[in-house]
């Protein structure tokens, strides 16, 4: 550096500041005014005078020099915002342009960075009142509390000891018994008649529970399934006070009756009672099910032009989901039934699960997390409906809130995305959710099922109407038909009129060409169809015989495909990607069609057009 840089640069630096305003006094900011205002008259001289003459190139450089002179005396002293550089929170400011409709999940900015009423709750999961009820009285046949060794074979059987008889006493209301204890087996403390909770039937009186733990390790093995000459009932179940009409049934003291009218028999109550206490004890101390601990995420095919390799293997709250919905089926209740401990359970811990913008797909991938977030929502949407507990809520509010949010606003269905063009497959398990969610009370706007209507006809195949394919732009094929069938029930039920005659005839004919058992087990395509035609059995006699061909096929199949200990094998088509689990819990739920769901009664005229009418088309 040269020796005379340094005086100029402190020259600089003590006249010339850049950044910050020197406190100058007020003498020194009169003179420099006063410089400017004499050098401005004397360029304004000049150019009156001696540079008359001057060429106006000259005159603008003079000009132009002068008034940035100006400009920077102005910009040195002026002070235009308040405080000084380096002082205050330095917290900047965040613009965003978002669309006229936002996707569900927004990944929001930290929370340090947000105002206070805007940050999330820490954790960011929502955090509800545990669902659980006081200690339910095991019936006779309920299995112990699973171990770790459980899972891998069947546990050996053991007899019960009869227990002594008492009187067993109804539920008690939601608000008097405390939280759920800790989901490892630990011994209740003794109980007194008032705090006992039992079935409305002798066999279930309860003996006090030990102050030790006993040291067994096995469970009970599900009762072997009875022959035609020993037909088993289940124990009639407490009706819930509140519950809709659709779910009536589970409930009713005549459900035997109700079975054998529909289709059943003491067979398929059988069936359905071994694959619930085989899903008892297949569940976690956590409360989930664990889709890969039982071969979910196994399918090494390409299925819909997608490699579904590892499918599945995340996808435990769609598990725990079609669990669930096996128990409340066969009414089952966290707040009734043998199981109300472990709906209890399942429901606290997909609770727990549940992110901020209400999704319940967990840690599910891709292919995944649209179906694990709408199975999930089924189940707690429905128990909602059923018990009306207070404390389900919040959670069935906020899982259906994000399945609306979530909806392809223009071709009305879900994807594995939010606002992906949708499918028909994605679009059934939605419908069931949001129609269990409606049946609650909780609110879903109008145009979500308008919306769901247009999708539906976008993928509508055949000369009546009645084939569905996947996508618009796919082929029918009779999974999908069956799946369609059920969503223009479903929507019918909900914008009023009728499935056509002739749209439910060419379903119905498709569905019969492809009867269970004739050829790979397809238990997705099974479930669908059961639940539509089970519904539309009574609408003609023509309905009601192929229902009775479609019921024969089932029924046969399942039995037959049933192991020992209560559970269906995964080797079936998806059941790679479900797992056992999904296997089991949706075949129950096909042999619980009976009386899972009663047909809505037909509205009259006027209540369908204010239904139509109820909200922006």
């Amino acid at each position: 550096m040269p020796a005379g840089a340094v005086p100029i640069i402190a020259f600089a630096e003590r006249f010339s500041p850049p950044v910050a305003w020197l406190p100058l006094g007020w003498n020194r900011w009169l003179a420099i005014w006063f410089v400017l205002a004499a050098g401005s008259a004397g360029v304004a001289l000049l150019l009156r005078t001696r540079l008359r003459k001057a060429s106006a190139w000259r005159k603008c450089a003079l000009l132009s020099l002068w008034v940035h002179v100006v400009l920077v005396v102005l910009a040195t002293a002026v002070q235009i915002v308040s405080g000084v550089p380096g002082e205050g929170p330095d917290e900047p400011i965040r613009v965003a342009l978002l669309p006229a409709e936002l996707p569900a999940e927004v990944v929001p900015a930290k929370a340090e960075t947000l105002p206070k009423w805007e940050r999330p709750q820490d954790p960011a999961r929502l955090e509800p009142p545990p669902l659980a009820l006081p200690e339910p009285t095991p019936a006779e046949d309920a299995p112990v509390e699973p171990t770790d060794e459980q899972y891998a074979e069947p546990p050996p059987s053991e007899a019960p000891s009869p227990p002594p008889e008492s009187t067993p006493t109804p539920p008690e209301p939601l608000s008097a018994p405390p939280l759920l204890p800790s989901p490892q087996p630990e011994p209740a403390p003794a109980q007194s008649p008032s705090d006992k909770q039992a079935e409305p039937s002798v066999d279930t009186a309860v003996e006090p529970p030990p102050t030790e733990p006993p040291p067994s390790t096995a469970a009970e093995a599900p009762a072997p399934k009875p022959s035609a000459s020993t037909p088993q009932q289940p124990a009639p179940r407490p009706t819930p006070p509140v519950a809709p009409p659709t779910y009536a049934a589970r409930f009713s003291p005549d459900r035997a009756e109700i079975v054998a009218r529909r289709g059943g028999n003491a067979q398929t109550e059988q069936a359905v009672r071994s694959a619930l206490a085989w899903l008892a004890a297949a569940q976690d101390p956590d409360g989930r099910w664990n889709a890969a601990r039982f071969g979910a995420g196994g399918e090494r095919r390409t299925l819909l032009g997608h490699d579904r390799a590892g499918t599945g293997s995340r996808a435990d709250s769609a598990v725990t989901g079609l669990a669930l919905l096996a128990f409340l089926g066969s009414g089952h209740t966290h707040q009734g039934g043998e199981y109300a401990r472990h709906v209890a359970r399942g429901l606290d811990w997909l609770a727990a699960l549940q992110a901020h913008d209400g999704s319940l797909a967990g840690e599910a991938t891709t292919f995944d997390r649209t179906y694990c977030h709408s199975m999930a929502t089924l189940a707690v949407c429905e128990a909602y409906a059923i018990t009306r507990d207070a404390r389900l809520r919040r959670v069935a509010a906020a899982a259906a809130g994000h399945s609306v949010a979530t909806q392809n606003p223009q071709d009305g269905s879900w994807r594995y995305w939010p606002g992906m063009p949708g499918d028909t497959s994605q679009l059934g398990w939605q419908l069931m959710a949001l129609k269990s969610a409606d049946l609650a009370g909780l609110d879903v706007p109008a145009v979500v099922w308008t919306r769901a209507d247009r999708f539906m006809r976008s993928v509508t195949r055949g000369a009546s109407g009645g084939l569905a394919s996947y996508r618009p732009d796919s082929r029918p094929t009779t999974s999908m038909t069956a799946e369609g069938l059920f969503c223009r029930q479903l929507l019918v039920d909900r914008l009023g009129g009728a499935v056509d005659d002739g749209c439910y005839g060419e379903a119905a004919a498709t569905l019969l060409g492809e009867l269970p058992g004739s050829g790979e087990a397809n238990l997705y395509y099974w479930y669908y169809a059961t639940l539509a035609l089970c519904r539309e059995q009574d609408r003609s006699p023509v309905a009601k015989a192929a229902w009775q061909r479609w019921n024969d096929g089932l029924v046969r199949t399942l039995l037959a495909q049933q192991r020992t200990d209560g559970s269906w094998p995964a080797s079936t088509l998806w059941g790679g990607c479900g797992g056992q689990v999904y296997t089991t819990a949706i075949a129950a739920l096909s042999l619980e069609a009976y009386y899972r769901y009663l047909p809505m009664e037909p509205e009259t005229e006027l209540a369908r057009r204010r239904e139509w009418r109820s909200g922006p088309q």
